[in-house]
């Protein structure tokens, strides 16, 4: 069983307290003995007995809930409630305030407060649920003096079903010194575009955190957020003291929470989307509390070193002896949502694109306090007439042929618009909505670079008849090139790293014979003394060759990639990569390139200019891995297809 006597209070000698009494309330262990307390419940009962125990909140309404006063604990906090807002869990906001503070120790948003901000999922913890239809709190809250609940409804509808119970012991007396105030802070980054690591809790004064509920969304559909760290720092310390191994890590998982969804007393992923690359998970720290007398930084990593991009927000439960300092204040309810339109971390900007506007007026409009939806924060509005047209330049462009999506706003005052390349009809935007609201994207395929240029027309075309406007709003524009991968390779491996270099993981530095030598049918010796030779591969439609597929064992090893290139000419040409871990890549037996950190892999990572000679070129990609998944990226910019790629150094007929 598990006694929380520590979190609460620590031993005093003045005998005219009531700790006695709150260790008989808090402790499991001390269920069976006498209780001196008086067991209140304030409810949203129907006192007229008609049944209708339930109360309704408007628009906008903050109603409270509870009024009471001390010395006492709550010790069950319920809610149950109806709401036509798909994004009621973050727009109803809970606030708890103690001993007539003015600033409330609790202000978050529902869902987050109870486990999931992204949608309601039923699952029990020992002090935190989501049951039935309900939402259930069992920390214990002490108060000397007052505590007032409340409840902010900032959907635009009513709650017309808002069900409660507060239940709390009143306690004679007064408490210990020592006794800490609960208390819940919510934090959120929309975009952890930076190199630092992402803030859950800093807070300065004495008490102890006792859990975190964490709700992370990718820009890419993936969890390479799961490799982020946390990492505390207590009382000023230069060194954290606690320093973890992964985000599944933290809340007792492991291996990127592949397992799936799971719960228990302590820990659990309450939500994995694999789709959204979106999780919410809780970790309690009961048996651990992490205690500081002066001041706590609670941090986390978002990806290996902060390398990631995701919306990151968190809710944090802990102990603070009172009084506290201001946390900063709740975001608005727009800019809590949880992103239902993701915008690529690639983007740009409207208002930086090259835009000839044709004489059209045109602002940057500020949609922070309408939605999270918009990237910066902000959207370019263009005030278009019917059959107005701009045109969208794209300049300076490497590759042949390129996919764009154009993210875009919907509102009451937009119109309909057709985007043209040159005379080829490309895609079409329906700009009505009943409110304003990130439209989403329009994508634009087999879009053709003429010297390196690619012009867009955006014309106004008509309207719903219900909008009052024809006005276009633009957020921004991701072009992706169609990127041509090397469609084959020769795999070589594994090959150990020399013992003395295992420390160092200088592999990559150490020569191997393989990597001067082309020929394809010698046999070599890899690790473990076994014979290896060359494995023909064909690259993945993706563009990702994953040594692991066929390199094994794949810790401590290094692997060689071979293949061909055929130039016409003597000449400088750039190669495009993205590798994960130590890398080098052989033009004719030169180094072009080096990589020594992690990092997950990606397309077009790295831009090298390379030098072929007329005639077959050379190309190997060397890799050292340490443990785990690795593989590689390569492609090269050849907007004219003049060279020739051929692992088997086979020239077309034609040639």
């Amino acid at each position: 069983m598990i006694v929380i006597l520590v979190s609460l209070a620590m031993f005093s000698c003045d005998p005219s307290t009531n700790k006695t009494d709150l260790e008989r309330l808090s402790s499991q262990a001390m269920l069976p003995y006498l209780k001196a307390s008086k067991h209140i419940m304030v409810s949203s009962a129907d006192s007229s007995g008609n049944g209708n125990d339930r109360i309704s909140v408007a628009p906008g309404q903050r109603v409270t809930i509870l009024n009471a006063t001390g010395p006492a604990v709550i010790n069950r906090i319920w809610f149950s409630l109806d709401s036509e807002d798909p994004d009621y869990l973050r727009k109803v906001v809970l606030k708890i305030f103690w001993d007539d503070e003015k600033e409330p120790s609790v202000d978050v948003p529902l869902g987050d407060f109870f486990g999931s901000g992204f949608k309601y999922k039923p699952y029990v913890s020992q002090y935190l649920g989501m049951t039935g239809g309900g939402f259930v709190c069992y920390f214990p809250m002490p108060f000397q003096k007052s505590a007032r609940i409340e409840i902010l409804n900032e959907t635009d509808r009513e709650l017309s079903s808002f069900y409660y119970q507060i239940d709390y012991q009143v306690i004679d007396g007064y408490f210990d010194r020592s006794v800490a105030y609960f208390h819940a802070f919510w934090n959120r980054d929309i975009r952890t575009d930076y190199d630092s690591s992402y803030h859950i809790l800093r807070a300065t004064g004495q008490g102890h955190v006792v859990g975190v509920s964490l709700n992370i969304q990718s820009y890419d559909s993936t969890f390479a957020f799961l490799e982020g760290n946390e990492i505390v720092y207590t009382d000023g310390e230069i060194k954290p003291s606690i320093i973890g191994t992964g985000t599944a890590d933290l809340f007792s998982g492991g291996s990127g929470f592949r397992a799936g969804e799971y719960t228990g007393l302590y820990n659990g992923l309450v939500v994995k989307d694999d789709s959204l690359g979106r999780i919410s998970a809780y970790r309690l720290y009961i048996n651990d509390p992490i205690p500081f007398k002066k001041s706590i930084n609670f941090t986390i990593e978002h990806g290996r070193g902060n390398s990631v991009v995701a919306d990151y927000s968190s809710t944090v439960y802990f102990y603070l002896i009172e009084p506290h300092h201001p946390f900063h204040h709740l975001s608005t309810a727009g800019m809590r949502l949880p992103l239902h339109v993701v915008t690529p971390t690639t983007l740009v900007q409207a208002e930086d694109l090259d835009i000839d506007l044709r004489g059209l007026k045109s602002e940057i409009v500020d949609v922070t306090k309408i939605t999270p939806d918009m990237s910066e924060g902000h959207q370019l509005l263009i005030h278009t007439g019917l059959n107005e047209s701009f045109t969208v330049h794209l300049n300076k462009l490497l590759d042949r042929e390129f996919t764009a999506d154009i993210f875009y706003s919907a509102g009451p005052d937009h119109g309909d618009v057709q985007i043209y390349e040159g005379e080829r009809l490309a895609g079409h935007i329906v700009g009505y909505s009943p409110v304003f609201r990130a439209g989403g994207k329009v994508t634009l395929s087999g879009l053709k670079a003429r010297n390196g240029k690619i012009d867009l027309r955006f014309v106004v075309t008509g309207k719903n008849t219900l909008s009052k406007g024809y006005l276009t709003g633009l957020d921004g524009l991701n072009l992706s090139p169609v990127r041509n991968y090397i469609p084959e390779w020769y795999l070589l491996g594994p090959f150990s790293v020399p013992r003395r270099d295992l420390k160092n993981n200088t592999g990559l530095d150490s020569v191997y014979l393989a990597e001067y030598l082309g020929d394809t049918l010698v046999k070599y010796i890899g690790s473990d003394k076994q014979p290896i030779r060359w494995k023909y591969v064909k690259t993945p439609g993706n563009g990702y060759l994953s040594m692991s597929d066929y390199i094994s064992p794949n810790g401590q090893v290094v692997a060689f990639a071979l293949t061909w290139v055929w130039s016409d000419t003597e000449r400088n040409m750039l190669l495009k990569t993205g590798t994960g871990t130590r890398t080098k890549i052989f033009i004719n037996n030169k180094v072009v390139y080096c990589f020594t950190g992690t990092r997950p892999a990606k397309p077009d990572q790295e831009t090298v200019t390379v030098h072929l000679k007329k005639g077959w070129n050379k190309v190997i990609m060397k890799m050292e891995n340490k443990q785990g998944e690795y593989g590689f990226y390569a492609r090269f910019i050849d907007p004219d297809s003049t060279l020739v790629i051929s692992a088997q150094k086979i020239l077309p007929e034609k040639r």
